[in-house]
């Protein structure tokens, strides 16, 4: 697993419950920091599950995609 795209992974998913506490859903998240070990355990299923379906991760070097 590329190691930079496992940190970007990591970092969103133990943000997301502080930051993104509503789902949206008309429930509310527990703001609870999740640990360093959880976040990088489902970050890299996450990972597994992306390549199982087929999918993969690339860094896009040209700093106007995607916007």
């Amino acid at each position: 697993m590329p190691e930079d795209v496992l940190i970007v992974i990591t970092s969103a998913i133990k943000t997301a419950f502080i930051d993104h506490p509503s789902s949206g859903h008309g429930t509310t998240w527990d703001q609870v920091v999740k640990s360093d070990e959880e976040s990088t355990h489902l970050a890299k299923a996450a990972m597994v599950a992306l390549r199982k379906a087929g999918y993969s991760i690339s860094k896009v070097e040209d700093e106007n995609a995607g916007s």
